[in-house]
C-alpha cells in the first residue's frame, strides 16, 4: 500500500487501518440500533392525552375564526359585521362563529350574581334566537332550568336595537319543581299558560291582550 505522500505503507500502519475499519463498522452499527431503537419507542409511546391551555381558536383555511373555546378571562366579546359589543357576563365556554367570522351562538357556564348559571344559545344574525339555561342560586335554594324561543327581529337592526324589540314568544320551564309553557302574541303578552304545579295542580289558561284570563281549565280552579 502506498500513502499520498508516495511512501510504502509499513506493517504498524496496515495493522492501525484494520482497527480503524472495525472501530468504524462497531460504530455504525451501535448508531444504527440506537436509531431504532428510538423510532420503536416514539412508535409505541402513547399520544398525548391532555391540553392544558387558556383559550383555543379554530379557524378556517383563510384564518377566519368559527369557534373559540376558553376560559372567563378571555372569552372574546360578541363581534357582529366587524363590530364587538359589551358582554353582560364573562363566562367560560365555547362560542361559535359564521363564515364571516360573526358569533352565532354558544355554551356559556358562568358564576354570577343571580347564581351559578350555564346556556346554550343559537342566534338569529343580530340577536339571540333560542336558549337553553340552567341558574341555581347561590344559596341552593331556587332553580330553574328552561327553553326560551325569542322573536326575530328586523335583519337591518344591530344589537342593540334589536334587543328594544324582541320579545320572547315560547318560554318551556320547570322552576322550583312548578312546571310551565308559555305562548306569547307578537308583542311579547303571554296568551296561553299551561301548568302543573310541584303538588300535581294541573291548570290552562288562556288570557287577552291585557293578560286577563279568557278561560280556564279546570274552569273552578
Amino acid at each position: 500500500m502506498i500513502h499520498p505522500q508516495g511512501n510504502l505503507v509499513t506493517v504498524a500502519d496496515s495493522a492501525k487501518i484494520v482497527r480503524d475499519l472495525r472501530w468504524l463498522k462497531i460504530y455504525a452499527a451501535v448508531t444504527t440500533i440506537s436509531l431504532a431503537i428510538l423510532g420503536l419507542t416514539a412508535a409505541k409511546a402513547p399520544e398525548s392525552k391532555e391540553l392544558t391551555v387558556e383559550r383555543i381558536n379554530i379557524v378556517d383555511p383563510s384564518g377566519v375564526p368559527r369557534l373559540v373555546i376558553s376560559n372567563a378571562e378571555r372569552i372574546p366579546l360578541p363581534k357582529l359585521n366587524g363590530k364587538e359589543y359589551p358582554r353582560a357576563v364573562h363566562p367560560a365556554g365555547i362560542i361559535f362563529y359564521d363564515t364571516k367570522g360573526n358569533e352565532v351562538g354558544g355554551l356559556a357556564i358562568t358564576d354570577a350574581r343571580i347564581g351559578k348559571v350555564s346556556a346554550l344559545a343559537f342566534d338569529y344574525p343580530n340577536y339571540d334566537a333560542m336558549g337553553m339555561v340552567t341558574r341555581v342560586s347561590p344559596d341552593g335554594k331556587n332553580s330553574l332550568a328552561g327553553l326560551q324561543i325569542n322573536s326575530r327581529p328586523p335583519a337591518d337592526l344591530d344589537v342593540i336595537e334589536a334587543s328594544k324589540v324582541v320579545q320572547r314568544r315560547i318560554a318551556i320551564h320547570n322552576d322550583n319543581e312548578d312546571a310551565e309553557i308559555l305562548l306569547a302574541d307578537p308583542q311579547g303578552r303571554d296568551r296561553i299558560r299551561l301548568r302543573v304545579t310541584r303538588d300535581g295542580q294541573a291548570r290552562i289558561e288562556v288570557l287577552d291582550e291585557q293578560g286577563e284570563v279568557t278561560f280556564s281549565a279546570p274552569s273552578g280552579a
